[in-house]
């Protein structure tokens, strides 16, 4: 799982650049910052001041297609980063990432960035029950990255930028094992570019419109493995099953509205361990949920920003709180066809990481 959802981030990302001609750059950082708490389980680490490094290859777009001039032609990155968590009990993490800088302001010689960033996180000391039970932000080996990072780009020549920036990266398992409470690293960095490769802007545009469709109706199909409480340490299968309806508001963005129905084995077998529910009622151990949700789209061509808030309608174990969030990235590999990977979470606590496929009727 953890290898497919890799292949459909380089994927998602790599596809449409590939054959485009476009500015490279090499960029730099130097990291450093703090963990923050977010949850009290987790004062006990959130005591030291993380700092690191980053190498990332970042590409210009240029307006070949119709949606990048949308957003003011962004960069596209792929880097690499390492953190010291100056922690022995947190170790260090090396992070492979894909993201997306779209441009909020832009001068002759100045640019303020806004970052939307994903890929998978190596920790060299995660939890371990037995030689490291404190760690209970790092719990497996290989875990996901969110990342959001807002940088002023300062231009000194032709070649060379001056790139500072705030960042917040985030790592979670997505409760593939227990304990899940994530890391989220706030950094102020410092970083340099280099442009490595220039091409001549074209004011040529691709022949095929940006899809405008007035109203779309979805059928998703998402699965994964996930666990819920430290006796069922196994992670057991999900499955989710979304109707979704989306209406175009303009060519960044779309909302919808769905129905939602959750299968969870993990859910399941967490109810048939727990002591205080055994003599409970049926009706209490009934693991199946029904949602409804809203959700907002943000359009980039084919690949898709997916945000949604959700609240449970039928919720007989009440084994969480009643609304619940998600986060990810859609791609529309056809016009009928799309691939989705994404983060339900409820407030601050991961419950899955999904891989979908859907049709679009």
């Amino acid at each position: 799982m953890k290898n497919l959802l890799l292949a459909v981030i380089i994927l998602t990302f790599s596809l449409p650049t590939f054959a485009q001609h476009y500015d490279w750059s090499l960029n730099g950082q130097v990291i450093k910052g703090f963990i923050l708490k977010h949850n009290e389980h987790v004062g006990h680490l959130a005591n030291s001041h993380p700092s690191g490094i980053e190498l990332s290859l970042q590409q210009k777009l240029n307006g070949k297609r119709e949606w990048e001039n949308l957003y003011n032609k962004p960069i596209v990155s792929y880097g690499i980063s390492y953190y010291d968590l100056k922690n022995p009990k947190l170790g260090h993490l090396v992070v492979g990432s894909a993201a997306m800088d779209l441009p909020l302001k832009r001068t002759e010689n100045t640019a303020l960035f806004f970052r939307i960033g994903t890929g998978l996180v190596y920790s060299t000391n995660p939890y371990d029950r037995e030689t490291n039970n404190q760690n209970n932000m790092v719990t497996s080996t290989i875990t996901y990255l969110l990342q959001t990072r807002l940088t002023y780009e300062i231009k000194l020549n032709e070649e060379i930028s001056l790139t500072p920036n705030l960042n917040l990266t985030h790592a979670s398992n997505g409760a593939q094992r227990a304990p899940n409470r994530g890391v989220n690293i706030i950094t102020a960095n410092m970083g340099m570019s280099y442009k490595i490769k220039s091409q001549t802007e074209t004011e040529t545009r691709d022949i095929v419109p940006l899809d405008k469709t007035p109203y779309q109706l979805y059928l998703l199909l998402s699965s994964g493995r996930n666990t819920r409480t430290l006796q069922v340490r196994e992670p057991l299968p999900f499955f989710n099953l979304l109707v979704f309806g989306q209406k175009y508001v303009n060519p960044k963005s779309d909302w919808g509205i769905g129905i939602e129905y959750f299968h969870s084995y993990s859910l399941k077998e967490q109810i048939a361990t727990d002591w205080f529910r055994i003599n409970g009622d049926a009706e209490t151990a009934d693991f199946k949920r029904l949602g409804l949700l809203i959700g907002h789209e943000l359009k980039f061509g084919k690949l898709g920003f997916i945000t949604q808030a959700g609240v449970y309608v039928y919720n007989p174990s009440k084994s969480n709180m009643p609304i619940y969030l998600r986060a990810g990235l859609r791609y529309q590999f056809h016009e009928n066809i799309m691939a989705q990977v994404a983060l339900k979470t409820h407030a601050a606590t991961a419950e899955q990481a999904e891989i979908g496929l859907g049709w679009r009727f």
